[in-house]
C-alpha cells in the first residue's frame, strides 16, 4: 500500500505543470549545423558538431565548457596554397540567460577558446602543411526550448574569430539537444 501511494504521489508530481518549470542545474548538449570558414581567398561552409557540458549557477547565470569541430574544407585554397583546411576548438564561456516564457529562454555567452587549425596542400613544387593554435575571445547567442524537465532543444550562433595567421574567420550555426541532470 505504501509503495502504491508513493508511486501515485510521484506520478502526480511529474505530471503537474510545476514539474515542467524546474530546470536541472547541469546539462550535456550535442549540436550539429553549418560552420563557416571565411578566408583571404574565398569562403566555404562545412558541417560542424558541438559537444558541451554546462551548469547553471542560478536562474540567470551559468557556464559552459565544450568542444566544437568545424569540419574539413577541401577545394580551392582558403589561404595561401592550402587546399585542405580543418579546425576545432575547446572553449569555456560564461552564460547569461533571459526567460521568454515558461518553456523558452534566450541566452548569450562570452568566453575563451583554444582553436587549432591545420592547412595542407600540394603544388607542382611539393606538398606543405601547417598547424596553428591560438586563443580567441568567443561569443554566442541562442534560444532554448524545454520539451520536458530534462530535455530541451536549442538553436545557437557562435563566433570564434580569426585563426591561422588571422587569415581565416570561424563561426557556426547549430541545432541541438540538451539533456539536463
Amino acid at each position: 500500500m505504501k509503495k502504491l501511494l508513493l508511486a501515485m504521489v510521484a506520478g502526480a508530481a511529474l505530471a503537474s505543470p510545476w514539474a515542467a518549470l524546474a530546470e536541472p542545474a547541469s546539462y550535456l548538449k550535442l549540436a550539429v549545423g553549418p560552420s563557416h570558414y571565411s578566408g583571404t581567398l574565398r569562403s566555404a561552409n562545412e558541417t560542424a558538431w558541438n559537444l558541451a557540458y554546462g551548469q547553471a549557477m542560478d536562474e540567470n547565470w551559468g557556464y559552459e565548457v565544450g568542444y566544437i569541430h568545424f569540419g574539413e574544407e577541401s577545394g580551392p585554397p582558403l589561404v595561401q596554397q592550402y587546399r585542405n583546411f580543418r579546425s576545432h576548438a575547446l572553449y569555456a564561456a560564461g552564460v547569461a540567460k533571459m526567460p521568454l516564457n515558461k518553456a523558452a529562454h534566450a541566452y548569450a555567452k562570452l568566453g575563451l577558446a583554444s582553436i587549432e587549425s591545420r592547412g595542407s596542400g600540394s603544388t607542382l613544387l611539393g606538398s606543405a602543411s601547417e598547424t596553428r593554435t591560438n586563443t580567441n575571445l568567443i561569443g554566442g547567442v541562442g534560444i532554448d526550448y524545454r520539451f520536458s524537465p530534462q530535455v530541451s532543444g536549442n538553436i545557437e550562433y557562435q563566433y570564434f574569430g580569426d585563426t591561422f595567421h588571422s587569415a581565416v574567420t570561424l563561426s557556426a550555426w547549430t541545432v541541438g539537444l540538451r539533456y539536463g541532470f
